[in-house]
């Protein structure tokens, strides 16, 4: 089971919002865009200890704190939840849970908030069948009222906060993950076929079922814990109670007594302990990067045992991580995604897929609608995702963080973009461009379509003439494809360097120029590497950038551009390199 959407009006930053989610779903965006209340709104539907009350919300949960608003929450799963009152009848199947938070409109407490909650089939509260009927009578049915408890428990629900507490996530809490592993431990511990060799008075070894020894034993360990004073305590509430309800224990009808805990209650009391240089510790009060360290180590034994069917929710899952374990982490939670629902936020490269982009859901907030979720609806052909999936790596992943993307082909352009951005005073990182190198002319088009179906404002530059495509006709046709992507709202822009941009610098620089600065870095110093020496050259104060060049840098810096075909020989552009090469700023 899963969660296959998820509706949410006005709560928090959250105006109004629909989300399609996944079996794995990231949720990348930028601080404060509402990546947490996405998942919070999950929780308040299906993950109270105690069940949802109106006062589990407040006014400060109301979208703009809008006095007049009311809050609505609706999941949607991909099976009907079965449901039942009598054991014998046919189940109703419930497809949706539905929170509201609004006010009473009539009666006395007209204007009080209240909270409805309704499980739903098509859009309409299903009838379940509450009596046989008599003689002469059909079967009673009722409406279904509330969330009922059964329907609530046949959803495991698993959440991992940003605060990393291991007490959450230990049996004793109902919405966790050992909680949800004991129980799984205490089905089998109670099967006829789990069986002990337990030895007899006479000598023989008769099987005894697991579980009924260990009641045994239960029984025993409470002869040790009756002591005098616990006898006068059991027998003095005994006698009160039965004082209170008017009734005397002379017969013998009624009686009230302690019992020692059942399995799940003896596994629901357990703690993790750390033992260190001889000293015991409980591990619930370690630092937080011990107790995030054996929750995330929780996190992959229940992947490793292959448990099923939970709906998981975790909060940035690279906290505390180095690069190598993040990667190890995701790989994790691509396991646990094939057979349980895992629905995360994150800030890291590591913890989305470049080939699996139906999984990543870019958070947005926005002034005068709130957070946004755009979903890319870019047909995953098998082509494009094996594509993809070849020239996989963390460096392209940033892309779904990007404000801007600009897509080149190769090394070159990756390498000298920033060095010419850093001489004129553009921070890339800080205005949020990312590079992205495609590995080749043939895939600038992936790549781009990829972040333009994200509404991420792309740019592309590629050279006329490559050396990938021998076929000029096919080449010229290909051409004509990434020109064709640049948009009329500029959200998609395209620049050629005519044919490359080695001859590009040349028509900028002259040849000879250019050859004199590139000969100032030789091979034997910085590498035969093409792209390595274009890098240092570009750091070069006597070397200046293609125009069109300098436009795409500008763009991705969030630059206004400077007005085109600016004369020479001293240009501003001029001005700026040699002002950047004595260390002068701008001006």
């Amino acid at each position: 089971m899963r969660i296959a959407r998820l509706e949410i009006e006005g709560f928090r930053s959250i105006k109004s919002l629909g989300i399609e989610i996944p079996k794995i779903c990231a949720l990348v965006g930028p601080n404060n865009a509402g990546k947490s209340n996405i998942l919070e709104a999950i929780r308040r539907v299906l993950g109270f200890e105690f069940g949802p009350r109106t006062s589990n919300f407040t006014e400060d949960d109301v979208y703009l704190r809008d006095p007049e608003g009311d809050i609505e929450i609706r999941l949607t799963f991909d099976k009907p939840i079965e449901f039942r009152k009598l054991q014998k009848a046919d189940p109703v199947g419930i497809d949706t849970l539905s929170f509201s938070w609004t006010r009473y409109k009539v009666t006395e407490r007209k204007g009080q908030r209240r909270l409805e909650q309704s499980c739903l089939r098509n859009g309409k509260v299903p009838v379940v069948q509450t009596g046989w009927g008599k003689a002469g009578r059909g079967p009673v049915f009722e409406p279904v009222v509330g969330i009922p408890a059964d329907v609530r428990d046949q959803i495991p629900f698993i959440h991992i906060g940003i605060d990393r507490s291991l007490k959450e996530q230990l049996p004793s809490a109902r919405w966790s993950l050992l909680r949800r592993v004991f129980e799984d431990i205490d089905r089998g511990l109670n099967a006829s076929t789990e069986l002990l060799d337990v030895p007899s008075h006479d000598g023989s070894h008769p099987p005894v079922r697991r579980v009924d020894r260990f009641r045994e034993l239960m029984r025993e360990a409470m002869k040790l814990l009756r002591t005098k004073e616990f006898d006068t305590l059991e027998a003095s509430i005994k006698k009160h109670a039965l004082e209170q309800l008017g009734m005397d224990d002379e017969d013998g009808a009624i009686d009230l007594y302690f019992t020692p805990m059942d399995t799940m209650d003896f596994y629901k009391s357990l703690s993790l302990v750390v033992k260190e240089s001889g000293f015991t510790t409980n591990a619930a009060e370690m630092g937080g990067g011990m107790q995030n360290a054996i929750v995330l180590a929780v996190l992959r034994a229940f992947e490793e045992t292959r448990r099923q069917g939970a709906i998981i929710l975790i909060e940035e899952p690279e906290m505390f991580l180095h690069p190598q374990m993040q990667r190890s982490l995701y790989s994790a939670i691509e396991r646990l995604g094939e057979t349980n629902q895992v629905i995360y936020t994150t800030h890291s490269p590591h913890f989305v897929s470049i080939p699996d982009y139906r999984n990543v859901a870019l958070v947005r907030k926005k002034e005068a609608v709130g957070t946004t979720v755009v979903q890319s609806h870019l047909q995953a052909t098998a082509t494009r995702l094996e594509k993809l999936r070849q020239s996989i790596d963390s460096e392209r992943g940033e892309l779904f963080f990007a404000k801007r993307v600009l897509v080149v082909e190769g090394d070159t352009e990756k390498l000298v973009i920033p060095a010419f951005a850093r001489r004129i005073g553009v921070d890339l990182d800080a205005a949020g461009g990312t590079i992205v190198e495609a590995g080749g002319k043939r895939a600038l088009i992936d790549f781009a379509e990829l972040a333009i179906s994200f509404g991420i404002p792309t740019g592309i530059i590629y050279d006329r003439d490559s050396k990938e495509i021998t076929n000029k006709e096919e080449e010229g046709i290909y051409n004509a494809r990434l020109d064709g992507m640049a948009s009329a709202d500029g959200q998609a822009r395209v620049w050629c360097l005519d044919p490359d941009y080695e001859q590009a610098i040349i028509a900028e620089m002259g040849e000879t120029k250019s050859r004199e600065i590139l000969d100032r870095y030789p091979p034997s110093i910085y590498g035969k590497g093409r792209a390595r020496r274009a890098r240092m050259a570009a750091t070069d104060s006597e070397m200046r950038a293609p125009p069109k060049l300098m436009e795409a840098i500008r763009w991705l810096g969030a630059v206004k551009p400077k007005q085109p075909h600016e004369p020479k020989p001293m240009t501003p552009e001029d001005r700026e390199w040699e002002a950047a090469a004595r260390g002068e700023g701008l001006g």
